[in-house]
């Protein structure tokens, strides 16, 4: 897939996250939790059914939460809400 570089499958961390043990996505009354393996379509349509949308997200919604945060995730939004980085209230990385 890359040439000297590595690739990172996170969809097994999708089995047992967020505070119901079985969900990557827990929609709260102002913000998401969300994991990294989360594609930003999936996000998206969780917040919408609370009424939330994100400020700023990516102009692809199939990438990945942690791929784009990785990145900063800049976007065509960018300019008006800031890089994604800029909302997030709090990341935990595993290395």
């Amino acid at each position: 897939m890359t040439n000297d570089g590595v690739v990172v499958n996170m969809t097994e961390l999708n089995k047992g996250f967020g505070n119901n043990g079985s969900s990557g996505i827990v929609v709260f009354d102002n913000y998401v939790d969300v994991g990294g393996e989360q594609i930003w379509i999936d996000v998206l349509h969780a917040s919408l059914e609370k009424g939330l949308t994100p400020l700023s997200w990516t102009d692809y919604l199939y990438l990945s939460v942690g791929g784009t945060l990785s990145n900063a995730g800049i976007s065509g939004q960018t300019s008006r809400f800031g890089p994604q980085i800029s909302n997030v209230l709090e990341l935990d990385v595993v290395t």
